[in-house]
């Protein structure tokens, strides 16, 4: 690949804040293949967006900083994260996950309170992606609330103590909420076994594709020769389903 010489980037800049929408767009995923270490891409990206531009470049630019995980960033992606589309705070959220600043978690955080199910979902991933165990309260909250975006995250993020609790809601959310977060659990590899059997146990009980995607997915992650009891009963419970 090419690389992008602080000539070009002038050149790139100047289509950023053009009239020409394909141009523009060409020149963000064009200043994406720079690297973090082209300060001068990530100028010119953050430049562009503090000019001000339309929801759909806006995505386009936004994507191209989160590519580059530049920190210098993050303040005009923090800034997009509180725009008025929904699609642009996702975008947002999208490329905040990839900077290890702490600011950039504490507005994930505020995001999993935004009114658009998309960007609660969006935040909730990156959050998880971070492994950010500070989301997990949260989580549980909109998980019982059978917000269905935050329910991978909270498998991923959440206290082993409260996957029985999980279980317990079966019958009051929705059985694909339940599946995907139970799902998560199943994979962790800090669950004990006898959790695991439990909560396939819980699966095996959940009629429906979610919940057989959910065993099937746990028995992938499990290795060549292990004979756990959870995976005899997973195997048990899949067999059983397709009779």
């Amino acid at each position: 690949m090419k690389p992008v010489t602080s000539a070009e980037v002038q050149t790139l800049l100047a289509a950023l804040v053009g009239s020409n929408d394909d141009a523009a767009a060409s020149a963000a995923q064009r200043l994406a293949q720079a690297g973090p270490a082209n300060v001068a891409a990530v100028d010119a990206l953050i430049e562009a967006l503090a000019l001000g531009t339309s929801p759909q470049l806006g995505v386009v630019f936004l994507n191209a900083l989160g590519t580059l995980k530049h920190p210098k960033s993050l303040q005009i992606t923090a800034l997009y994260a509180g725009n008025r589309h929904p699609e642009v705070r996702v975008a947002a959220l999208m490329s905040l996950q990839n900077l290890r600043e702490d600011g950039a978690a504490g507005i994930l955080l505020e995001r999993l309170g935004d009114q658009d199910a998309t960007v609660r979902a969006a935040a909730a991933t990156a959050l998880a992606v971070r492994k950010d165990t500070r989301a997990a309260p949260r989580l549980w909250a909109l998980v019982q609330r059978n917000d269905a975006g935050a329910s991978a995250a909270f498998g991923q993020l959440g206290p082993l103590e409260l996957a029985p609790k999980l279980a317990e809601l079966r019958g009051t959310i929705d059985d694909s909420t339940l599946s995907s977060a139970l799902g998560e659990f199943l994979k962790r590899p800090d669950a004990p076994d006898r959790l695991r059997i439990d909560l396939v146990r819980t699966l095996g009980g959940v009629a429906g594709a979610d919940a057989t995607t959910a065993l099937v997915e746990y028995l992938a992650t499990i290795p060549d020769g292990d004979t756990r009891p959870s995976k005899h009963e997973a195997e048990t419970l899949i067999e059983q389903r397709s009779r």
